[in-house]
């Protein structure tokens, strides 16, 4: 590498560090599901293990390596957790843009300009998510690294062997599950070419790929009883919505003509890699293939209701062999004017648009942009700490409301509706039974679409629920409406919200469906039901994890409830019901007492 080659990517890669500290540091926050992910980090610091709620083992987050990197750096700093993340998020961007930067440099071995990085971070929700304590940060450090490995493997230097380098690369592969499930796709593509590469080196490959994720998958299956996160099971990941998907993707591309700039850099690549062979075009083809095959699958499950996120990683991935590219009068030229769009990208900006969350909108946001607007924050200013969801409408009296629910050792804590114009929201108290019933093994509960602001304005003795399932399994197992905003399209009905707690029956107001709630009360001890539940509150033992892995593999991966309770029960116990009786208070367990 000679002094101008090296000079120009050591400036390409500080340009792309210092761009992408920039723009997340000045965009940085914290989101409601940001927050999700710190309630279960609170649990493994405390010792209650990686759960949302005590004594509900359900994994809440996407990506296990996130939540216990965050565990990991809390424990060590002793610092406020809506702080780690949003630093470590940041750290894990800047760190992605300079060693996808470098490593694409190296691959060209030319005198380089930056391009692919700067079309990346040039778009807001690049910037937004290099923070908002999510993992796309990790994510796309997992794919820099995986693209420096690739680079590597492809061109040894240094006296370092392709074998060496490969088995490095295949325990990052082994990784991939671990940081969010769909980047097994580049994990396990890539363990298929190292195979094929190397197959006289077949079972050491394996040897280094497979045992870490392979014990954690059974972890998993053994202590939350599911085969996935238990997020893929609230968003059914496995459901098609490529009609959504498209509206999703021109939400993306559209405003930001990012179309035209995907049209240079396929003009681009296509005139760098007619001379590339080998190694090199294999390493090329298999990023742009698994990137545009996770492009596909966003397109098949709807995309996502906030906008871009779900685009940004295999845009990312699709941009590491051009992150830099050669000096050349024509590539100069198509390099000042995507520069040009993105100072105007960043200029302009992503303005929050209510009307994107109206009935008859895509149900598409900006994610950031609407929870500065929810919290009252100044324009371009958004949320940074949990108390800060406290202003939000739907918040209101919950510090004094939570306190007085503890204090009269209540069932649940409900929220309602005094006025429409302006909206006023307030919580209130439920009382408990006084029945002689396992169901006052459970906690204060309460339930709220948006988990995160409630369990981080909550201690770790109230059981907070959702209504769309990401960490409700009865929520998560509910019928899709496919009218629904994607991400969020399953609802926990009031009467099984209720049901699924102590709260007296006789108590309930006026309006509420009380042979609803009861027949949903009955239901939850009906063996369909309560097996599902025990997966998650029986407390572990062998036989337990035995028997999670069991419904893991068979009718757990499947499950779906009908949202109507009578279905689940015969007609003895419907006249019973009928007759005011309350027959869910007993029968097979289904709440075991937790630490309190």
């Amino acid at each position: 590498m000679t002094h101008n080659v090296r000079l120009s990517l050591i400036a390409s890669t500080v340009v792309a560090g210092v761009f992408a500290f920039w723009g997340g540091w000045t965009r940085r926050w914290i989101s409601d599901d940001g927050l999700i992910v710190l309630r279960t980090v609170r649990n493994i610091l405390v010792g209650n293990g990686p759960v949302f709620n005590v004594g509900e083992r359900v994994e809440a987050n996407t990506s296990t390596l996130w939540q216990y990197a965050i565990s990991a750096a809390a424990w060590l700093t002793g610092a406020r957790l809506e702080a780690v993340a949003m630093w470590l998020a940041l750290a894990f961007t800047v760190a992605a843009c300079a060693v996808a930067t470098w490593a694409t440099g190296r691959f060209w071995a030319d005198t380089v300009l930056p391009f692919g990085v700067i079309i990346y971070l040039a778009l807001p929700p690049a910037r937004d998510f290099a923070t908002s304590g999510l993992e796309w940060g990790l994510s796309i450090f997992w794919f820099a690294v995986w693209w420096a490995l690739l680079v590597r493997w492809a061109r040894p230097v240094g006296g370092v062997q392709s074998t060496q380098v490969g088995y490095f690369l295949a325990f990052w592969c082994g990784l991939s599950w671990l940081v969010r499930p769909e980047l097994a796709l580049y994990g396990g593509v890539t363990g298929i070419v190292l195979l094929a590469a190397s197959p006289g080196k077949w079972w050491r490959i394996l040897l280094v790929a497979i045992p870490l994720p392979a014990a954690y998958q059974i972890f998993r299956m053994g202590y939350y009883g599911l085969l996935t996160p238990h997020t893929a099971v609230a968003k059914s990941a496995s459901d098609s919505a490529w009609g959504q998907g498209f509206v999703y993707l021109w939400d993306f591309v559209g405003p930001y003509a990012l179309w035209l700039v995907i049209a240079a850099v396929l003009a681009i690549g296509i005139v760098l890699m007619r001379g590339a062979h080998g190694r090199e075009r294999t390493i090329v083809l298999l990023t742009l293939g698994c990137g545009v095959v996770h492009v596909l699958y966003v397109l098949r499950v709807g995309g996502d209701f906030m906008h871009g996120r779900m685009l940004l990683l295999p845009l990312f991935a699709l941009l590491l062999p051009v992150m830099v590219v050669p000096l050349t009068r024509r590539i100069g030229a198509v390099v000042l004017v995507v520069a040009l769009w993105a100072g105007a990208i960043v200029a302009k900006s992503h303005p929050y648009d209510p009307d994107s969350l109206a009935p008859d909108g895509t149900w598409i946001v900006d994610e950031r942009g609407f929870w500065a607007w929810a919290t009252k924050h100044e324009p371009g200013d958004a949320p940074k700490y949990a108390e800060d969801f406290l202003a939000w409408e739907l918040m209101s009296n919950w510090p004094q409301a939570l306190e007085e629910s503890h204090r009269l050792n209540a069932a649940q804590m409900e929220i309602g509706q005094t006025d429409e114009e302006p909206a006023t929201f307030f919580w209130y108290p439920r009382p408990r039974t006084q029945a002689q019933t396992d169901l006052n093994n459970l906690p204060l509960s309460l339930y709220l679409l948006n988990l995160g602001m409630t369990s981080m304005n909550s201690g770790l003795d109230t059981r907070v629920l959702d209504t769309v399932g990401l960490a409700t399994p009865l929520a998560a197992r509910m019928p899709r409406d496919p009218e629904g905003r994607i991400g969020h399209d399953k609802w926990l009905p009031f009467t099984w919200q209720i049901a699924d707690t102590a709260v007296d029956v006789d108590a309930l107001p006026e309006g509420v469906d009380k042979q609803g709630v009861l027949q949903a009360r009955a239901a939850l001890r009906t063996p369909e039901i309560q097996e599902l539940l025990a997966t998650s509150r029986e407390p572990m033992s062998p036989r337990r994890f035995a028997k999670n892995i069991a419904f893991a593999l068979s009718g757990g991966r499947s499950l779906q409830l009908d949202d109507d309770p009578a279905t689940y029960l015969d007609e003895g116990t419907l006249s019973r019901i009928k007759a005011g009786e309350d027959v869910g208070l007993h029968g097979p367990q289904i709440a075991w007492p937790t630490p309190r």
